[in-house]
């Protein structure tokens, strides 16, 4: 499951939106909100009391939610309604406004971001259920509003929002809570179930798991790495802030971060990668993201995360560990088009595979190069920094910059702009090693050359293998490479037997031939790749529809009859022997031998001896190719895999022979 952030939801239709126009130094807005939930009905019942600017004032309210009553002050304003627009007048000198509204909403079966029925309520802050102004009230900067929330659900459910609970209670007819948020964060979110609430408290911190009756026995796991991954985050950044943390069980099958709380789906919930990487990525969202905003440059809030998570727990596990996580970067960089490639700045959210691999993995690594370029010392020093001087305030790229720049006494101009400024990535090939013997005694010396429109700045990680014997035979060396072509002389402490460039993937670029692995990315990224339906009936249709989840981006799909050639990669899925035949046909290798007869189902890329690259996904039978539907999309960085029904049996990455990058060294 891929974890996502929620910044902005639209519900279907006009959202209900509050278009203010208020002079600078006007207040920032608050909500008095009370709201009422009836998921058995699908129906929400709101009175929201705020204090609006003086003049005309615009209200868009959506279709689904009705207006039962508009005041200011205590004086009733007559409705003036011309379609989707309710128009009023607020006193100079501005004023209480008091709206109540309600309706109903669709359920969690409708696809919408927010819902109500009777598994409950899902309404993410912007979502459409609370007006919203489309831009900040006040006029001054300030964000988001405050709020106070206080909210009621008939038994058997149970409610939570964003903020801080400050009481709560229930009886025979239900459950009542209120929650508020006295700092510029973010609007409420709402979620209720039928849940067992289960709580730890960390200190004055409140750790809850509202959980569906079939997921007894998470809560002690969850909970504790929750406490875990809230006191690393403050050991390194600063305070945690806010008063607690939540992990709620939803319908949807999603993992999304809000402020001191996830909303992670019942059915993946039990899943253990989703505790061990997922939940401390939501986690560490609360100081990046919620508790310093995304501003205006691109968002630089999930490549951070990412690295200050999902990273930081691969390194805890070991170096070979997080050497893994750096090569499936790049390797998911060597599977993206060029034409899809993107310069950081232009990343806003995940909408598909393609913008994580720029948002997420290249983010990541220049976080990754730039701790190696300052030190870890001034890397937490500058993140220590820029969460003290931007908590609860929008911030961007250049104020990350200024930050490290503060803390490290560099000028990081130049790392920055190449790697935020630039789409693309250097290519490094080594032209030359050979041994050389100077005044200083062992040495080799190093030809590199880059491809690229223009050199990029580099520190280039080299290891050089000495006669010096076991162990101390290693050197790890750096250079500095910032043109097209170098001959670089690095000393020696003995014999320089063989030499490595970049061995650990320390440096974003683009894999050398031989470095990458064909995976299913270099299909599913393709949007021209051809697409073929290699089976009848129901079968044809369960494969077209699990194409049409494979791909990210637009396809054409074949008469599965042609030979195919040239470069563009094709996608072959169907029943076993209609999927053997159409491979014959078209000159593409078999299945691998170490698949062939095993599960359900077979997934595998194999690339042809003209360079043509094919994805595979062969199925016993239409239900075999329904039970992909899900898990399938989620395994973009293998080579090949083995299902038996929706469970990934096996699975694995093709070897590659000897690295490009390293040569043996003739003396």
């Amino acid at each position: 499951m891929t974890t996502l952030r929620i910044r902005a939801l639209a519900l279907a239709g006009a959202a209900l939106v509050l278009g203010v126009i208020a002079p600078a130094g006007a207040a920032p807005l608050h909500h008095d909100i009370d709201l009422t939930l009836d998921p058995a009905a699908g129906r929400l019942e709101v009175v929201d009391r705020l204090t609006l600017a003086g003049g005309a004032q615009s209200l868009r309210l959506d279709p689904a939610l009705t207006l039962h009553e508009l005041r200011v002050g205590d004086r009733a304003v007559p409705l003036d309604r011309r379609g989707d627009q309710v128009r009023l007048v607020v006193p100079e000198g501005g004023g209480p406004v008091t709206i109540r509204y309600g309706g109903r909403l669709p359920g969690f079966t409708a696809g919408t971001a927010v819902a109500l029925d009777g598994e409950g309520a899902f309404l993410p802050g912007q979502g459409g259920w609370l007006p919203e102004p489309g831009a900040d009230p006040a006029g001054d900067g300030d964000g988001p509003p405050s709020w106070r929330l206080t909210l009621r659900v008939p038994a058997p459910y149970v409610a939570v929002a964003t903020g801080r609970l400050v009481e709560e209670g229930r009886d025979a007819a239900g459950y009542r809570a209120v929650f508020e948020e006295t700092r510029s964060v973010e609007e409420p979110s709402v979620f209720a179930g039928p849940w067992t609430v289960e709580e730890r408290m960390a200190g004055a911190l409140r750790l809850r798991l509202y959980r569906h009756s079939e997921q007894t026995g998470l809560a002690d796991g969850y909970l504790a790495l929750s406490e875990q991954a809230i006191a690393a985050g403050a050991a390194r950044i600063g305070a945690y802030p806010f008063d607690g943390f939540s992990i709620v069980s939803v319908p949807p099958p999603v993992g999304l971060g809000f402020p001191g709380l996830t909303a992670i789906g019942r059915s993946v919930l039990p899943l253990p990668f989703i505790r061990s990487q997922s939940l401390t990525h939501e986690i560490m969202h609360n100081w990046w993201g919620n508790g310093v905003r995304v501003g205006t440059g691109g968002n630089w809030a999930e490549g951070l995360t990412t690295y200050m998570a999902d990273y930081a727990a691969a390194r805890d596990r070991g170096a070979d560990a997080a050497r893994a996580m750096r090569l499936d970067w790049l390797r998911d960089y060597a599977a993206l088009p060029a034409e899809r490639d993107r310069p950081l700045t232009e990343f806003l959210s995940k909408t598909h595979d393609a913008s994580q691999i720029v948002g997420y993995g290249k983010a990541a690594m220049l976080f990754h190069m730039l701790e190696a370029e300052i030190g870890r010392d001034a890397f937490d020093a500058g993140i220590r920094r820029f969460w003290s001087e931007h908590a609860f305030r929008d911030a961007g790229w250049s104020d990350l910059r200024r930050a490290f720049e503060a803390a490290s006494g560099r000028d990081l101009g130049g790392l920055f702009a190449q790697w935020l400024e630039r789409r693309g990535a250097p290519l490094l090939t080594l032209v030359d090693a050979r041994a050389d013997i100077g005044a200083d005694g062992e040495g080799v010396l190093l030809t590199l050359r880059q491809e690229a429109d223009r050199p990029y700045a580099l520190t280039v990680p080299v290891r050089l293998e000495t006669a010096a014997g076991a162990g101390a035979g290693v050197e790890n060396h750096s250079v500095r490479f910032d043109v097209k072509e170098a001959t670089l002389r690095i000393p020696a402490g003995a014999a320089v037997r063989a030499v490595s460039v970049d061995p650990d993937f320390d440096l974003f670029r683009r894999l050398a031939p031989g470095e990458a692995p064909p995976i299913l990315r270099d299909v599913t990224l393709r949007p021209g790749a051809e697409r073929v339906i290699a089976a009848e009936g129901e079968a044809a249709e369960a494969a077209r529809a699990l194409a049409g989840r494979l791909m990210d981006g637009a396809g054409r799909e074949g008469r599965g009859r042609q030979g195919g050639g040239g470069s563009v990669p094709v996608l072959v899925i169907g029943t076993d022997a209609a999927v053997a035949r159409e491979l014959e046909r078209r000159g593409l290798p078999p299945v691998p031998a170490e698949l062939a007869g095993r599960g359900s189902a077979r997934v595998w890329v194999s690339r042809a001896t003209d360079g043509r690259t094919a994805l595979v996904v062969s199925g016993a039978d239409a239900a075999a190719l329904q039970a992909l539907l899900r898990p399938l999309p989620h395994y973009g960085r293998q080579s090949w895999l083995v299902f038996d029904g929706a469970k990934a049996t096996d699975r694995g990455v093709w070897a590659v022979g000897d690295s490009p990058l390293r040569r043996v060294v003739a003396r």
